[in-house]
């Protein structure tokens, strides 16, 4: 006679032996998982401090995202470029230092570090399987820049940025203190700030 109850247990005592097994054989270095609950959205509009290294420059900036290609740096490290804010967005670029504004050439160095950061971070929200991983909250994406690979690290839960770096370029970003960005609302009482 067949017993539906011992049945019913040896399948969950095997499936909880299967996912025990798996979760002790290291998977969490597979490829990222897209039954995670709550995957992070890239897509989003924030405020993050970066200190960037590239090649012999080392440089600090606050960077907003204001949304797909739309970026602000705004440099406070080194002296050369305290004070400068560099705009990225859909018609080219802008450089400001206070009130006064100048012509940056496209090739660039200056404009070479947040074309990398800005385009690989943009391409996070359309990647999937073998282009994502996950080890310990981590995150970890693989993007490229002109054909160069560009590997970015977030939070696997939040999303927050921790890193970037691009062997072509020689360059190599921390990320700290990411914050979701708002842009002042004027029917608010909110003043209208252009960075």
């Amino acid at each position: 006679m067949f017993d539906r109850t011992n049945f019913t247990k040896k399948i969950a005592a095997g499936a909880a032996a299967v996912i025990g097994l798996t979760s002790l054989c290291g998977c969490s270095k597979l490829p990222f998982n897209p039954l995670t609950p709550s995957a992070p959205n890239f897509d989003s509009t924030y405020k993050v401090a970066a200190e960037i290294v590239y090649d012999d420059l080392t440089a600090k900036a606050d960077v907003t995202r204001k949304g797909a290609s739309e970026w602000v740096f705004s440099f406070t490290e080194p002296k050369q470029l305290n004070g400068v804010t560099m705009s990225l967005g859909t018609d080219g670029w802008s450089a400001k230092l206070g009130e006064l504004s100048f012509n940056v050439g496209d090739n660039d160095v200056y404009t070479l570090i947040p074309e990398v950061i800005g385009a690989s971070i943009d391409q996070l929200p359309a990647l999937t399987g073998e282009s994502l991983s996950s080890e310990d909250g981590v995150l970890t994406a693989d993007t490229e820049f002109d054909g160069k690979k560009v590997t970015v690290t977030a939070n696997e839960r939040s999303g927050d940025l921790i890193s970037l770096k691009c062997p072509f370029h020689k360059l190599s970003v921390n990320f700290t203190g990411q914050q979701p960005y708002t842009p002042f609302d004027p029917e608010q009482g909110g003043l209208v700030t252009e960075e």
